[in-house]
């Protein structure tokens, strides 16, 4: 198994490879956009791409849905989670 983390283009060419199996009205251009979009995000780009792409498909297909929010600062590994988090992962909570 290769451990290697991918680069860039090979992630989001899978990760568009996967929209469009997903969605066949969607086309190549549109899928490299939300591919390019999703690994923006550090929840998202620390997945599989085609794991990513498929979580994204699923919250997008649940009305209620909750925000798949964006780090406004890089966290650095020996940096703390930022106490405000909590926000972001609890539907409903203050600020959220």
């Amino acid at each position: 198994m290769n451990t290697e983390p991918l680069q860039t283009d090979e992630w989001c060419d899978r990760c568009a490879k996967r929209f469009t199996e997903l969605d066949h009205d969607i086309s190549g251009d549109e899928a490299q956009q939300i591919a390019h979009d999703v690994h923006a995000f550090e929840r998202t780009r620390a997945m599989g791409p085609e794991g990513a792409a498929d979580f994204v498909a699923f919250e997008m297909s649940h009305p209620g849905r909750s925000r798949i929010e964006r780090r406004s600062v890089d966290r650095k590994q020996s940096q703390p989670l930022p106490k405000n988090i909590l926000h972001m992962l609890t539907p409903g909570a203050p600020g959220a």
